[in-house]
């Protein structure tokens, strides 16, 4: 199996001014998909990621930077992420399709990338 990361890019703050029941039964849908995924098992991890408090690592002028961001002029920002084990990228794909992401908003979208297996690295690594 492999494993592939869905990354789930929206408007910033696109969620901020919804009524509490919509925001509600967004969350049911997200829940009910991944609870699927998991019956399945297809889902290795996921999560919301929080609003604010974001900091970023920059190298700038031979040093590290750091700063606050994304920021508002952000075109678009990663609202959360999904783990899926399956057995090729088309499998990925379908499954992302199905996310309620994609329904949600008009400016939602999904990026899905491979990760890279590093069994066999951390072993050479390790001696």
């Amino acid at each position: 199996m492999a494993q592939f990361l869905l990354m789930l890019h929206q408007a910033p703050n696109y969620t901020v001014d919804l009524p509490r029941e919509k925001t509600l039964e967004m969350t049911r849908r997200y829940m009910a998909w991944a609870d699927g995924l998991r019956q399945k098992g297809q889902m290795a991890g996921g999560e919301k990621l929080a609003v604010g408090g974001v900091r970023t690592i920059k190298n700038k002028d031979g040093g590290l930077v750091a700063s606050d961001g994304p920021y508002a002029e952000a075109k678009d920002v990663i609202g959360g992420y999904f783990v899926i084990q399956v057995k090729d990228a088309a499998e990925a794909e379908a499954i992302a399709r199905e996310c309620p992401h994609l329904t949600l908003a008009a400016a939602n979208w999904i990026e899905i990338r491979p990760i890279e297996d590093m069994t066999q690295v951390r072993a050479a690594a390790a001696g």
